[in-house]
Order: structure tokens, then sequence, then C-alpha cells
């Protein structure tokens, strides 16, 4: 890591642990890399509320960029999460059984809540209820679509942002079994009706959607501040112990060590003895790909096709590239009705939905996508691949 990038994660250490000093002065720091760092992971406001609680000077253009976005990131949470609560209270007032988890959940553990920017907002309700809440959030005139993979309802309206699911997608992992019994393991979130997970339930969950990220692209460096902080608020209520042991059953017992032990590292997190260090070349290179990515993963077009390709060739290098192209050309189903909205719901109509994707991709629109996996490189995804592994991640 360069002077900015270790300034940058001094910043954050502080945040977590409360410190009044970070161990840097801004002497070397490149604003301009500081304020792209910020913003590539979300991470702004938290960025200008420790700089300014240390009185750290900057120039005034990043001064003012920096508190800019401060203001807007309080502003913005508060509106998302007053509008989260009144729709969580008109889901109880529906009957309407409902799980808060992710962004919304973990934000209460940060110093400063609404520091915790989240774009949408999670929430699980039973299978029987898909349609009924359609129906509600119709007549409150957000419009729906489908995302990861199908298996999510999204709901837009202005500047909200909810998806529902019925089950936490975690079909890349073994043992996935753990992560049914959803409805078991929740308590109380506020006075609403609304529900959360228990906490060491939420923590195997949480780490094993980073891994999730990991392997599809990456996943930056906000997912494990949500850890630390996690951890940090509600350590008296987490056997590390079980959540090792549950981990394991789902292969993912590597992938954990990996996390405790970069929340150690860069954010002084209290980790179990058992946590073993990363080799410092393999810590250099998560760091790397952890710091270049946005705060999903990496950035572009060809590093996300790159990963498409190493995820196919874990089911079989032979003919890898070619099942690429094909789901390129023939999308499945719940990839076809986000591009077509208007083919949902009409399975018999799906052949007419691929000829006009097919007509899109050789019109031009979706051409280069195709030259791009033409022209990959299968051994610089074996490459990513063999990473992927050596920090427990990849199946």
């Amino acid at each position: 890591m360069n002077i900015t990038e270790t300034y940058f994660i001094e910043l954050l250490r502080g945040f977590v642990t409360g410190s009044k000093e970070v161990k840097l002065n801004t002497t070397g720091v490149d604003e301009g890399e500081l304020l792209a760092l910020a913003k590539r992971h979300s991470v702004q406001g938290i960025v200008w509320h420790m700089a300014n609680t240390l009185g750290h000077k900057f120039s005034d253009s990043t001064r003012a960029e920096l508190s800019k976005a401060y203001d807007r990131t309080v502003m913005q949470m508060i509106n998302r999460e007053t509008a989260a609560i009144s729709l969580c209270r008109k889901l109880s007032s529906e009957g309407i059984e409902h799980i808060l988890f992710k962004g919304l959940t973990v934000s209460s553990c940060y110093p400063v809540s609404e520091l915790r920017t989240f774009g949408d907002v999670d929430i699980i309700v039973h299978k029987e209820d898909e349609e009924p809440v359609r129906e509600m959030l119709k007549n409150m005139g957000f419009s729906h679509s489908v995302a990861d993979e199908g298996v999510v309802n999204a709901y837009k309206k202005g500047r909200e942002h909810y998806e529902f699911h019925t089950a936490l997608n975690v079909s890349l992992i073994k043992g996935q079994e753990f992560f049914d019994d959803i409805w078991g393991h929740t308590v109380a979130f506020g006075n609403d009706g609304s529900k959360m997970f228990e906490h060491e339930f939420h923590l195997c969950y949480l780490i094993s959607h980073i891994e999730k990220h990991v392997y599809g692209g990456g996943a930056g460096i906000r997912m494990y501040l949500d850890i630390a902080l996690y951890i940090k608020a509600h350590r008296d209520e987490i056997d590390f112990e079980n959540v090792r042991r549950i981990l394991r059953s789902c292969g993912l017992d590597k992938f954990l060590n990996t996390v405790l032990y970069l929340c150690d590292r860069w954010f002084s997190l209290n980790v179990p003895n058992w946590v073993e260090d990363l080799p410092e070349d393999l810590y250099r290179r998560v760091c790397d790909f952890t710091l270049s990515g946005g705060i999903f993963g990496e950035l572009g077009h060809t590093s996300n096709i790159s990963t498409a390709l190493h995820a196919r060739m874990s089911q079989g290098r032979k003919g890898a590239r070619m099942r690429l192209l094909l789901s390129r050309v023939f999308p499945p189903k719940y990839e076809l009705y986000r591009l077509y909205p208007k083919f949902e719901g009409k399975p018999l109509l799906i052949p007419i939905a691929w000829l006009r994707h097919i007509f899109s991709v050789i019109s031009g629109k979706k051409l280069s996508r195709v030259k791009e996996i033409a022209e990959l490189d299968t051994d610089s995804a074996s490459t990513k691949q063999k990473f992927l592994e050596s920090i427990g991640s990849g199946h």
C-alpha cells in the first residue's frame, strides 16, 4: 500500500477503535487519490468525520468536497431509514411478517449510524406473501423488477429501493442447510413488528455474503468495516467457536480466517487466537484486490466478464468460454425479464425475447461483450481462481 492508502485505512481504523489519533499526518497524502478511494468505497462521510475530528488539514477544495459528501450522506441515510421504517410499519399493519438484514441493521453498529451508506433495503418475507407485497407496493407507486438470478423482487420509487427475498441466496456454498431456517433465528427489531437475525446467525451470513462478492468480482473495504463494527458491537453475544464450526460446515472456515485477519490488521479488532496470519505477499495482493475495486469489487466490464469466465472454469476448463458465450446470447429467464420487463410472467414468449436479445447483440449494442469473451485470456482467469482459493474463496 502507498502512503495515501495507508492513511485511508488509518482513518477507518480510528473510526472503529474510537482513537483520537492515527499514526500518520497528511504529509505525502495525495488528496485526489484519497477522495477517489473514499468515493469508490462509499466512505466519504467517514473520512470527513475522522479527518475533521482529528483536526487534519486539507486544501479548501478537498475540505469542501468531503464536507458536502458528509452532509449529503447523512441526509440521504436519514431519509432512507425513515422511509424504510414507514414501509415496515405498513407491512406489519397488513399482517406481513418480515425480517430486515444487512445494511439497515448493520448501520446501528456504526459510531455514527447515518454514515453507513446503503442503496437499497433488504427485507425477507414468506413465499406466500410475495404477491400481497407486490400488490401493496404497486399501489404505493413502486416499479417492480427481478434481480439476483431471479430470486429477488426489487422495487423502486424515486430514491427508495427495496429488495424482497424469500430466502438467503447462498447457493454457491456447501452446507447451506444452516441458512435455510431463517425464521428460527430472529429477534425483534424495533417496536413496529419488524424482525432481525440473531447476531451470531447474521455474522455467519455477512461473512458468506462477502465471500459471494469476492468470488463474483471483489468486495470493497466497507464490507470488512461492517464485520469489524458488527463484532465490536455484539461480541458478548457471539460464540466464535460456533461461528467457526458453522462456516467450516459451509466450506468457509479458511475464508473466515482471512476476514478476521484483515479486520484485525486493518481495524485493530481483537480476534480469537486461532486466527492465522496471511503470508505477507498474499496480504499485499489482498490489499490491492480490495482497494483497487469499488464497493462491490473490481471495476470495469472486462474484469466482470473475466470473473464470469473463471466461474465457469471452476465447473470444467473445457468449453468454459463457449458456455459463457451461450449465456450471453441466450440469457436465463430471470435475466431476460430484467432486460425486457414486458415479457415477465409470460414464459411462452421467452423464445421471442431471446430473438429480440440476439438482434440486440448482432446490431452492435452488445457485440463488444461477445468480442471481449472471445479474446479473454483463460490463463489469467486461472491465475485469479488460484488467488481466490488461497484466501478461502472459490467453488
